[in-house]
């Protein structure tokens, strides 16, 4: 194993310091993004305090780049993921919420049709797609991966906390009617948080699902384990992805891989040969076991000589959920997690590799809309011109140029909470997560401050300068209207 790590490193380093141009490129590329889900900014890398041992993430880093100003587009699941697929933002989508903040088991809603996906637009480049892991974009068959694009899909619909049952409550019914859910989740939400702490399978219904694009006419889908033994997602998911690119050279196909890995979303699973391995507990074990999986994904691609024409995007849907305890990761050095609009929330740990990849450590803005555009770019398809709101980074990642993208948005629901402008952000509304600490509150005037200098947001070296504070103010006022927002979907999904 170490030969092969060590023949990695030489392989990548050497594509990564010529100066590769397009035609040298003989095939179109390969893309695989790696997507976890509730992963924290210093879970691995040079911010991590090393308890959590992960050799293949280093190794990707190594023969590529780390992204450290790289952001989700939302601070919870289902609209980060329309986001990444979608390269447009929840809030022009749909795909948001207000008083539902993802979609829940039996909604009646999904995905829409007439919005593109990036699988969709790959296809007209004859490429073969897959996902495998977690959807949570309609679990309902017409709202399946396999009507958005993807040629196969083996994962669950939802969350792997979803499905459960509470005496009479199901996470099916705690928003009927509406008005209730609140009351609802009062009483369930000791039982569920006992129960995420001390996870069994049988505790939560999760259906793992196989589902083919045979035709424009014929998809089929079947149950083929329920409830899903979590145990064994991470390895499940890397034996699909790991047949899926076998199977895509072997029939001489490009390829777009999407790896939507449940974990270390809580309730948190490992397989035997991980339990009870990392210093750091559980969370640990999960994380570990989640670098292994990276590990067979490039000894994969390694053994089939793609690695000149495969990229590498590993990312993280939002940031850790931090009131599971030591069952979340680490935001450090951000301000708080999952759910918020501060850093935490929404900065997440980001490495891009390739063929003609700058190496080493980027500190430019992009956000995970942006990749919609940017694989068209690196794949030599037209772009979207009518996503505003993604950016092609090739020029970032391949030859460290300043980056088109200068500002990020910080929506929770159809609230655009905070505003990044370069290295300035403005809060116009702070909160916690889930009911925790702080209380919701509205700035008059806006905080302010210099990322630069205040990664932590650290309240007392907020800025009062009039003039910066108005500028961040008017950019952001100018972004929100220059954006069409769409009804919300996830509020609507039980009616």
């Amino acid at each position: 194993m170490h030969k092969l790590l060590s023949l990695w490193i030489i392989l990548f380093l050497c594509s990564c310091t010529s100066d590769f141009s397009e035609s040298e490129i003989k095939n179109a590329p390969n893309f695989i993004i790696i997507y976890v889900d509730d992963m924290g900014y210093s879970d691995f890398g040079p911010l991590s305090d090393g308890k959590i041992k992960t050799p293949n993430l280093d190794i990707l880093a190594k023969g590529g780049q780390t992204w450290t100003n790289f952001y989700s587009a939302s601070s919870v699941c289902s609209p980060s993921r329309a986001a990444i697929l979608t390269g447009e933002l929840p809030i022009s989508t749909g795909l948001y919420g207000d008083q539902i903040g993802v979609f829940f088991p039996s909604s009646n809603s999904g995905i829409p049709d007439q919005i593109e996906t990036l699988p969709e637009a790959l296809k007209e480049a004859d490429y073969a797609t897959g996902l495998f892991g977690k959807w949570h974009l309609g679990d309902k068959p017409e709202y399946y991966p396999t009507n958005h694009g993807f040629d196969e899909w083996i994962g669950i619909p939802y969350s792997n906390d979803m499905n459960w049952q509470v005496d009479q409550i199901t996470s099916s019914d705690v928003f009927i009617p509406l008005a209730q859910a609140g009351k609802k989740w009062a009483s369930v939400s000791d039982t569920l948080r006992k129960r995420a702490l001390n996870p069994q399978s049988s505790e939560w219904d999760v259906p793992l699902i196989r589902s083919k694009n045979l035709s424009d006419s014929e998809i089929t889908y079947k149950i083929i384990e329920r409830p899903l033994n979590q145990n064994m997602s991470t390895q499940y998911f890397t034996k699909y992805s790991v047949d899926f690119i076998n199977k895509s050279v072997a029939e001489e196909k490009n390829f777009f891989l999407f790896i939507a890995h449940s974990m270390p979303h809580v309730p948190l699973f490992r397989s035997e040969n991980f339990a009870n391995k990392s210093t750091k507990g559980i969370y640990g074990d999960v994380i570990e076991e989640i670098d292994w999986s990276v590990g067979q994904i490039l000894k994969t691609i390694q053994s089939l000589g793609i690695i000149e024409t495969t990229y590498i995007i590993f990312t993280s849907d939002n940031g850790p959920w931090l009131t599971y305890g030591s069952h979340a990761g680490s935001s450090y050095p951000l301000k708080h997690g999952k759910g918020t609009s501060f850093e935490g929330g929404m900065r997440v740990p980001t490495i891009i590799s390739g063929p003609d990849i700058y190496n080493g450590v980027i500190s430019e803005l992009g956000v995970q809309t942006d990749l919609f555009n940017t694989i068209l770019g690196l794949a030599k398809l037209e772009p979207r011109l009518h996503l505003k709101n993604s950016f092609n980074l090739a020029s970032v990642m391949r030859h460290k140029n300043k980056s088109p993208r200068d500002f990020v948005p910080f929506f929770v629901g159809s609230e655009l909470r905070a505003f990044r402008l370069n290295d300035h952000k403005i809060h116009f509304v702070t909160q916690g997560a889930f009911g925790n600490p702080p209380a919701r509150k509205i700035h008059s005037p806006p905080l302010v401050f210099n990322l630069s200098e205040n990664i932590g947001e650290d309240f007392s070296k907020k800025i009062e300068d009039p003039e910066i504070i108005n500028r961040l103010s008017n950019a952001a006022q100018n972004f929100e209207r220059s954006i069409i927002k769409s009804k919300s979907i996830f509020d609507n999904q039980y009616k």
